[in-house]
């Protein structure tokens, strides 16, 4: 085992216990979700991430999360039921606004029908298996073929499972019986303690010793309950390799399918709009330069507070250029070469802007057409197209 925090640091969550029943803010759906996408994004992995397979997608809810992260190119949505798989495909299908603010890197969807215990031919070449609330839902022929699935055949980097923990359900039932099966849901098979999960993990780990686990919930228990631990337990397991450490054996460099495995049934493809930027580092320097110019001109104009100006044009610190251009990459000498080769006015370490109506050589919006602001409104307008109506898992 090995200690694993979140990245950005534990969840602000609120967990209240009235007389009539328990709640959760936010949801505890929604903090598995971004227990996961905070794991994806963890700094120490990130750019190595290209696929990820997440095996009992259902509504495919976390993939809107998971579609964001710039670094990852292939997402494999797999569910053993085709007809709710049906229901929710055109979720995936980009927006309008993916056309007008591409991607860096290209993304390719499929939704897959398939069980977690057959290897596909499309799970090869894996970098992350996502798996949240689905172990309780199989049963125990499925369940036990999924560790040789996952670590034997796929041999994924990071892997990444969820399940409800039973030992807080003495609060549940505090205010409703358990369903007639004894579970949460009508449908799970089974409901293990966290003794039970951590033993189960321990099993993958001795006999696939090339990967680590750590252990660590969401929805905390209310105060002066937490010896019941989290609501959902969370196992994150990690090949040693991706912590910089030995693997114990060599990877298998052409797994073996599982004779017994049924193929998957493609139901769905897409390739998402991205933008092929064949510009060279200055080029993407001076068109920032060209905006944050332009940006400190607008800005100048329409403050009521008295700009400083030299003879009525207006001057822009070198230093605070910098600091707006640290996002691409920008240094004191690169930029220094860009302003002399456009021929920019620079005295006293500031950029001297011209206060004109004409435009000039270096504001020429043709130019800067290809590459347009972040509008407010558009984000907005994203924001409202995407939202939806989440109900826990």
């Amino acid at each position: 085992m090995f200690r694993y925090k979140f990245p950005f640091g534990d969840f602000q969550t609120i967990t209240t216990m009235t007389e009539t029943g328990i709640t959760f803010d936010p949801p505890v759906y929604e903090q598995r979700y971004c227990a996961a996408i905070q794991i994806l994004e963890d700094s120490r992995w990130a750019n190595q991430i290209k696929k990820v397979v997440e095996f009992g997608c259902a509504e495919m809810r976390l993939f809107h999360l998971m579609r964001r992260i710039e670094n990852i190119e292939n997402i494999l949505l797999v569910d053993i039921d085709e007809p709710l798989l049906r229901r929710h495909l055109c979720s995936i299908n980009p927006l309008v606004s993916d056309y007008v603010r591409r991607r860096a890197c290209p993304l390719n969807v499929q939704v897959l029908q398939g069980s977690v215990a057959d290897s596909s031919e499309e799970l090869r070449n894996t970098d992350v298996v996502i798996a949240l609330e689905l172990i309780e839902h199989v049963y125990d022929d499925v369940l036990s073929k999924i560790p040789s699935n996952i670590f034997g055949f796929m041999q994924p980097k990071l892997v990444v499972f969820s399940t409800p923990n039973s030992d807080f359900n003495v609060i549940f039932t505090r205010f409703n019986p358990l369903l007639p099966n004894g579970f949460r849901h009508d449908d799970h098979k089974f409901e293990w303690t966290r003794k039970e999960f951590k033993s189960w993990c321990l099993g993958i780990v001795e006999k696939y010793p090339n990967y680590m686990f750590s252990l660590m919930g969401v929805g905390k228990p209310p105060k002066d309950l937490e010896s019941v631990g989290h609501v959902s337990q969370i196992a994150v397991f990690v090949r040693k390799d991706f912590l910089d450490m030995e693997l114990e054996n060599p990877l298998d460099s052409n797994p073996k399918p599982n004779e017994e495995s049924t193929p998957y049934k493609l139901i769905h493809s897409v390739d998402y709009p991205f933008n092929v930027d064949t510009r060279t580092e200055k080029e993407k320097i001076w068109t920032e330069v060209q905006i944050e110019l332009q940006r400190f001109k607008r800005l100048a104009n329409s403050s009521e507070n008295e700009m400083d100006s030299y003879q009525g044009n207006y001057k822009l610190p070198i230093a605070l250029l910098l600091d707006r251009l640290e996002h691409v990459g920008a240094t004191a000498n690169i930029l220094e070469e860009i302003l002399k080769e456009n021929k920019l006015n620079v005295q006293n370490e500031c950029v001297i802007i011209e206060d004109s109506d004409e435009e000039s050589e270096w504001s020429n919006p043709d130019d800067l057409a290809e590459y347009p602001f972040q509008e407010i409104v558009l984000a907005d307008q994203e924001q409202a197209e995407e939202c939806w109506d989440l109900t826990p898992k």
